[in-house]
């Protein structure tokens, strides 16, 4: 298990829309637009399934996800990526729904998908360029 770095947390809190990736046991990708994705600590990132259709279906056979996060104005850039635990009940489904509930009442807010975060990348320009910087 790795920890998302402070510049990590920082630009993907301040992205607002975030493409996360899934794909099929196959292989086959899917990837979506999400707004609501956040980290929970250094060590893991919730994804509200609020409209997740195909990458659902996917989470279910490969339970991995990646996600893009960047700041145009610092030009910071990453990929997140880990394993995923759906909870369709107990206290982090809970915290879940609030969370969507208080700025969408409308959204389904069907699950809770749980990254533990194995690997981030340097997406930005510069040195650190496609290295992992997951901290231990």
């Amino acid at each position: 298990m790795g920890r998302l770095t402070e510049d990590a947390k920082r630009v993907l809190e301040q992205t607002k829309v975030i493409p996360v990736a899934t794909a099929s046991r196959d292989g086959m990708p899917n990837v979506v637009p999400m707004t609501f994705v956040k980290a929970l600590d250094d060590a893991t990132v919730l994804i509200a399934d609020n409209y997740m259709d195909k990458g659902a279906r996917n989470l279910e056979e490969n339970p991995h996800v990646s996600i893009c996060v960047w700041n145009l104005e610092t030009k910071q850039a990453y990929q997140i990526r880990g394993a995923v635990e759906i909870h369709r009940s107990g206290s982090v489904y809970d915290e879940m729904v609030a969370w969507v509930k208080e700025s969408k009442p409308d959204a389904p807010a069907k699950a809770a998908v749980v990254m533990t975060v194995t690997n981030v990348f340097v997406c930005h320009s510069g040195a650190d360029r496609g290295k992992d910087v997951v901290l231990p």
